[in-house]
């Protein structure tokens, strides 16, 4: 069954352009209808979810010249892609700023360490929410479209892989949230224990979210 234009567009309840701005107030407004911008040769489509509110995907229906559908790609809109360089930039400069010529790493190895996991964690975090909240709505779109794929054999959640990530990130978990009980908090660095606990929460909630899904 070919797949043309018009059946893309069914798939679009709000006609929005794909601008900075309309994301930026698509984020704020957490309309969870799905939007898009329809094009000569391609369709966008996005919508948000309460899962994945500022990090959802576009996708992109690229059409031929007899509006049929030939490829889908997609990216992360512009809203996500500025929150993580400004997070980044912030970690760059944070590092930046601290390195001096009679800065230790031997006397410092608490905050490399802690900024390290979070690095770590954050770019974990947030491509596992992302590949999920993807997949979840290619699933409801060829479901919609009435595509039928060859299904290939999804990575497993328990592969050596994925196994041996866990046997990192999870003892690293554990160590940050002894950290706080014992050193953090007890210091009063209260915003570093939040944001310790913030990181390890999101990470562990979206790991599992991987495991168990359907």
């Amino acid at each position: 069954m070919e797949i043309i234009k018009k059946d893309i567009e069914k798939l679009i309840e709000l006609r929005k352009e794909d601008t900075f701005l309309n994301h930026l107030m698509n984020v704020f407004s957490r309309d969870f209808r799905p939007k898009g911008e329809i094009g000569r040769n391609e369709i966008k489509v996005w919508r948000q979810s309460i899962w994945n509110v500022a990090f959802y995907p576009i996708f992109t229906f690229e059409l031929n010249a007899n509006n049929q559908l030939t490829r889908i790609t997609d990216k992360l809109n512009p809203i996500g892609k500025t929150i993580v360089g400004l997070i980044l930039i912030g970690i760059i400069y944070f590092v930046v700023t601290n390195l001096s010529t009679d800065f230790g790493f031997l006397e410092n190895w608490l905050q490399i360490l802690i900024l390290s996991v979070f690095l770590l964690v954050f770019i974990t975090v947030f491509r596992k929410l992302y590949l999920f909240e993807k997949q979840n709505q290619l699933d409801e779109i060829f479901e919609i479209l009435d595509i039928e794929i060859e299904k290939k054999n999804p990575e497993k959640e328990w592969s050596l892989k994925n196994t041996l990530i866990r046997l990192f990130t999870y003892p690293f978990c554990i160590f940050l949230i002894g950290l706080n009980f014992f050193l953090i908090i007890p210091n009063e660095q209260y915003i570093l224990a939040l944001g310790t606990f913030g990181f390890v929460g999101f990470y562990l909630i979206a790991d599992l979210k991987m495991i168990f899904k359907k």
